[in-house]
């Protein structure tokens, strides 16, 4: 878990959520880059929320894609693939 965690912390944003919020494509996107690297950081714009939490919005996109919440910062989120 730390060596995810560290690995998350120099790792850049791969992906952002703005104005169009979560869509089908952007759940699509996220689950494509946990194959490929395992693990995805996500940032939150601020016309992303919506009304909604940044915790609410990693648990839906995580919920979605079968993946884990590593941690929560701000308004960025880390993911990992579950592991089997």
């Amino acid at each position: 878990m730390r060596k995810m965690e560290r690995k998350s912390r120099r790792d850049l944003t791969t992906i952002r959520i703005g104005k169009r919020g979560i869509t089908s494509s952007l759940i699509e996107e996220v689950s494509r880059n946990l194959k490929k690297t395992g693990i995805v950081k996500v940032r939150i714009l601020k016309t992303g929320f919506k009304g909604h939490t940044t915790e609410e919005i990693a648990e839906k996109i995580a919920g979605a894609t079968g993946s884990n919440i590593v941690r929560i910062i701000g308004h960025t989120f880390t993911l990992r693939k579950n592991q089997k």
